[in-house]
């Protein structure tokens, strides 16, 4: 008994100092969040858009493409909490490359004569469609990401020629101490993207409304002396 009793009053001793190092601990600093810079070499989008309309036949599927995004991910403790800032240059998007079509399959393997590839970048950065002269930035800002890292959904800010839109991205993230990579596919009217369908000859020929997006970014951790 004598014990028993020697031993409950160490631990009623005890029990200010275990309290008292659980609040501490609750109460710690944050872990620092790690930033990282997109790698516009790696990092690449695709749209693909095709005819449609009475007169499709004499349209093209196209390729829309661009090489060279830039921005910054902050990644936190909880990845699902992290956030990004992302721009695309509006002048940089490519319109039919044959090494972007290529990868695309059957529907894009016909070689689009380089009038209509000017005509349609023309057109795409003209003032109905994008307006390059005037907005010559697309940005891409982070709401929330929910899910996992594997199978993720990310919701965004799309800043489109001034305009914002809400665009959810569905991502597939890989993500490691010092480089992430994170790719998905979408479809996606040209409304969602605050934009209007190109047609021409009276409508009879136009581009499809639903468009389909891939992407692919990666990221490599900035160091101390960047």
């Amino acid at each position: 008994m004598r014990m028993k009793s020697f031993l409950l009053t160490v631990l009623a001793l005890m029990l200010p100092f275990v309290s008292q190092a659980q609040v501490a601990a609750t109460y710690d600093e944050p872990a620092a969040s790690r930033v990282f810079r997109v790698d516009s070499d790696a990092s690449w989008l695709r749209v693909l858009a095709y005819p449609d309309g009475p007169l499709k036949r004499f349209g093209h599927h196209h390729v829309i493409a661009h090489r060279g995004f830039t921005g910054l991910v902050e990644v936190e403790d909880d990845p699902l909490e992290s956030t990004f800032a992302l721009e695309i240059a509006v002048a940089d998007l490519e319109v039919d490359n044959a090494e972007m079509r290529a990868l695309e399959g059957e529907e894009f393997t016909d070689e689009v004569p380089k009038k209509d590839i000017d005509g349609t970048r023309a057109n795409m950065l003209g003032e109905k469609l994008l307006f390059g002269d005037k907005f010559p930035r697309i940005r891409i800002l982070s709401d929330a990401i929910e899910g996992t890292l594997a199978d993720a959904n990310i919701v965004t800010t799309l800043i489109v020629k001034g305009m914002e839109q809400k665009v959810s991205f569905p991502a597939s993230i890989m993500l490691t101490d010092d480089a992430f990579v994170a790719s998905g596919e979408l479809e996606i009217n040209h409304a969602g993207l605050g934009l209007s369908q190109f047609t021409a000859m009276g409508g009879a020929l136009s581009v499809r409304d639903l468009l389909v997006l891939k992407y692919e970014i990666s990221g490599t951790l900035m160091t101390d002396s960047e």
